[in-house]
């Protein structure tokens, strides 16, 4: 039992340490830091090992080299916010947050209560008080002092000790809980971005062509088919609006179907899928010698470049098992000196120029026609759309949207409904009445203000203030 509770109190002490909390946020701040400087695995790839250490070996360890690849995988760095290591300082951060909301719960409930009658007479006499005498009989006076403090929406409790009638009372004397509705968004906040880190699902760049069906990938069984894309624009040329009609499959059949816009995302059960960007896509046919297919298909033209102040567009159409790489790349339009209007341009590379291939030869060719390469044929059929999705999954969003709430209400109690505590003692006196009062809680000009109406409002003459504020006075 000794062992038990030597062990609670160092938790609690642990826990509850500010140093110890600070130590936690620091490293949550590290982590996260480290999120955003190293590269991090694209979200399409996590649920396949096989495709995870490809992108270490083809993406990190070229950048890092072998050993700090090892090191930041080990720990999870390339997928910080998925990672153990975030969950377990997220997590001790929620129980850092607990321990003190529960180690100051017992003071706020004191507070909620109000002082003891008793202990409110008892603090009036140890020259913690203000005290004046006044012309007023002490039944006027209990009635003026009864009368201000119910206009002024304090909650009264009064009682007759030793003579005197003592009044507690208390104003919004539930806004100290409003740090306490502070301490638990804080603690719903941690817990939904971990609950969204570690079971959430996020594909910032899903490309679909127009015409093409693509798996979502795991942990999904389903497919988005892109129907259609339009766009429309300004007389100079910017996007007015963009809009993707689409199609949600499940075996083939369609489960969900609707029009994408910016800002009007679809949804698939608790999957959002939103409109992100857009740009051209080409489809293209490839044969063998013979018509044997290899492909046949869009390829979107995802990543934009400029040469010479002309901006094109290029995709990647990876036939390597073939014996070429190919970069196809679309006309900037009439006027275009290398790739003129109406023509694709194709780079062949022996291999992944990433991975050293050498560059062999360029060709265009005109959409509809077809040029032959080392015994491949390729087709530009048509230009198309492509649309790039935004896909979030997050099953933390509903705590974090209850801690934003409950944030704004404890900054709202906190800031605009201050708690404020006052302890009354009227005396019965020859030629009128005496009163003492302290205010508990926070000195500001408020409080200095409404105790100047108090004195008013009771005909105080003659005030003497308290031992402390006159050694303040003093010095």
């Amino acid at each position: 039992m000794a062992y038990i509770k030597a062990f609670l109190n160092w938790f609690l002490r642990l826990f509850s340490s500010v140093r110890y909390a600070l130590w936690v946020i620091l490293l949550l701040a590290i982590v996260s830091l480290a999120g955003t400087l190293l590269r991090q695995m694209p979200a399409q790839i996590l649920g396949d090992p096989a495709l995870k250490q490809a992108w270490i070996d083809q993406v990190a360890q070229p950048h890092y080299g072998s050993f700090w690849s090892g090191v930041f995988n080990s720990i999870g760095l390339f997928d910080v916010f998925h990672s153990p290591l975030f969950i377990v300082l997220g997590s001790l951060l929620i129980i850092a947050i607990t321990v003190c909301s529960l180690k100051r719960m017992p003071s706020l409930i004191k507070i909620s209560r109000g002082t003891d009658l008793e202990n409110a007479a008892r603090l009036l006499e140890k020259g913690n008080a203000t005290r004046s005498s006044s012309k007023i009989s002490a039944s006027v006076n209990i009635a003026n002092v009864n009368g201000f403090l119910s206009r002024r929406g304090y909650r009264l409790r009064q009682q007759e000790i030793s003579g005197a009638t003592v009044f507690v009372a208390d104003k919004n004397r539930f806004a100290p809980w409003g740090t306490y509705a502070i301490h638990l968004s804080l603690i719903l906040l941690t817990a939904g971005y971990l609950l969204g880190s570690a079971k959430g699902f996020t594909n910032d760049s899903f490309v679909v062509s127009e015409g093409e069906t693509k798996a979502i990938g795991v942990p999904y069984d389903a497919s988005i088919k892109l129907v259609d894309f339009q766009a429309d624009f300004y007389n100079n040329g910017q996007p007015k609006d963009y809009r993707s009609q689409v199609q949600v499959l499940v075996g083939g059949q369609v489960v969900e179907e609707g029009t994408i816009r910016v800002n009007y995302p679809l949804s698939y059960g608790r999957l959002k899928i939103y409109q992100s960007f857009y740009g051209p896509a080409v489809n293209i046919k490839v044969t063998k010698t013979g018509g044997q297919v290899i492909f046949s298909g869009p390829v979107a033209l995802i990543d934009p470049f400029t040469v010479e102040s002309i901006t094109r567009n290029s995709g990647i159409l990876d036939l390597t098992t073939n014996g070429v790489f190919v970069f196809l790349i679309n006309s900037a339009g009439p006027g275009d000196p290398v790739v003129a209007d109406g023509t694709v341009r194709l780079e062949f590379y022996g291999a992944s120029p990433g991975s050293g291939g050498q560059f062999i030869d360029s060709l265009n060719v005109a959409i509809g026609g077809t040029t032959e390469f080392q015994g491949l044929s390729f087709t530009p059929e048509a230009m198309v759309q492509f649309s790039g999705f935004q896909l979030r999954e997050d099953p933390g969003l509903s705590l974090i949207w209850a801690a934003f709430i409950l944030f704004m209400l404890g900054l709202g109690l906190v800031f605009y409904f201050p708690h404020r505590q006052m302890v009354v003692a009227v005396y019965p006196d020859a030629k009128g009445s005496r009163t003492a009062y302290h205010v508990l809680g926070k000195k500001n000009q408020a409080a200095a203000d409404e105790m100047e109406a108090f004195a008013e409002a009771i005909g105080a003459s003659g005030q003497i203030q308290p031992k402390n504020l006159e050694r303040k006075l003093n010095t």
